[in-house]
Formats: structure tokens, sequence, C-alpha cells
């Protein structure tokens, strides 16, 4: 069963993924997190103090707020390739996939250079939201362990907690989804 967690508009992304974790794993500070859209590290702001070690991934390197133990640059699913052929070893514990593909300028179905978004490292490389969420949900199930998301929709699969954050979006109030899904293989 899943307990649903609604969260008001101005709470930080840092403050519900510290909250999903709180209480997923409590009394934790030994987590290994591959974190496939690593970005800036905004998420492990609060949450860093569970974690043990943290394994980035982005197809760009960026001045973090929270450094990764180990940031490999490449596209998410070059990585999650790799490391299902065994040419990247992950510890042998990984408690965590966290996905947080960058969605909020996909319009319809439109390419990048017709939303006005061709400057974003993913949509110049024609990388989707959709294919990098895919790509999270492999490594989950094939490293039989949890992923945690953020996304404009829930995901189809079997959550252990969801939080549902209200956002304005140009004037227009919206939710942002966010998730931690078990999968098995």
């Amino acid at each position: 069963m899943s307990s649903i967690v609604r969260v008001r508009h101005g709470v930080k992304s840092f403050e519900i993924v510290d909250l999903l974790l709180s209480k997923v794993f409590p009394n934790r500070g030994d987590l290994v997190v591959v974190d496939l859209t690593y970005g800036y590290g905004r998420f492990y702001r609060l949450a860093r103090k569970r974690i043990e070690y943290i394994i980035g991934v982005d197809i760009e390197k960026h001045e973090w707020e929270v450094a990764p133990s180990i940031f490999y640059q490449m596209p998410c699913q070059v990585f999650v390739e790799k490391v299902i052929r065994n040419e990247i070893v992950l510890p042998s514990k990984v408690n965590l996939v966290v996905v947080d593909p960058p969605w909020s300028h996909e319009k319809r179905g439109k390419i990048a250079q017709q939303i006005g978004v061709s400057s974003m490292p993913y949509h110049l490389k024609h990388i989707d939201s959709r294919s990098i969420i895919d790509a999270a949900t492999k490594l989950a199930k094939h490293l039989s362990t949890l992923l945690l998301y953020r996304y404009k929709e829930p995901l189809s699969c079997k959550h252990i907690i969801m939080a549902k954050a209200e956002v304005k979006i140009i004037r227009n109030k919206g939710v942002v989804h966010y998730g931690v899904c078990i999968f098995s293989r």
C-alpha cells in the first residue's frame, strides 16, 4: 500500500526529496544512490546526510551545489547500457536510482528548435524525457532497487510513497509528481 503526500506551492524539490527519503529510509546514513540526471546536485541539499555514496550521471558537468562521489559525463541511456553489459561496475548494493528529467519545455512532440529551448543540452541532443524515464526504470529493474522520480505525470509502477507538489506554471496551477517505486526483475 502506498501513501500519498500533498505538498503546497513553494516547497523546494530538495525538501520533498528529503521528506521521501526520510519516510522510505528512516535512520539511514549509508545509502548508495545512482542519479541519472545529476545536474547541480540540488536534490541532496538536505538528504546528503542519509547518503554515503552518490554516483552522478549527466550529459554536462555543472558547478555542483552537492558534489557526487563519482561522476560520469554521458547520456543516461549510454550509462545504463554500460552497467547492464558490466562495462561500468557499480557498488554491490545500490539502494536507489534517481531521475529528474528535463521535461518542463517539452510540448506535444515539438522538436527543441520549434519551442525555443535549443540551448538545453538534452534537447540539443534530441533526448526526450520519456527515454530518460525508461532508462531509469530499466536500471532500477536491472538492479532490483527503488526508483525515486520527479516528473510531470505519475509513473506506472508500484509506488511506496508519492508526493504531489503544487506548482505555478505560467499563471496556471499544476502538479509535479514525485514518487518512490519498487521494481523487481
